[in-house]
């Protein structure tokens, strides 16, 4: 529970420091340039579903 307690407290005192935080900030920048075209695939995807989704729906309910 110390050690615990000691590795946190540390960690949040690294995480306050502003080298650190610049450096997550530039590697998250990086993380999200890469991701960023399957991250645009995956949404256009989820726009067709949605989109062939709403039309089964409504022309299932003017079959009726």
């Amino acid at each position: 529970m110390l050690f615990r307690r000691f590795v946190f407290g540390l960690l949040i005192r690294v995480a306050q420091n502003p080298k650190v935080q610049k450096k997550a900030g530039e590697a998250a920048s990086k993380a999200l340039n890469s991701a960023r075209p399957s991250l645009l695939r995956a949404s256009r995807k989820a726009g067709e579903l949605t989109r062939k989704t709403k039309q089964k729906l409504f022309d299932d309910k003017n079959i009726d």
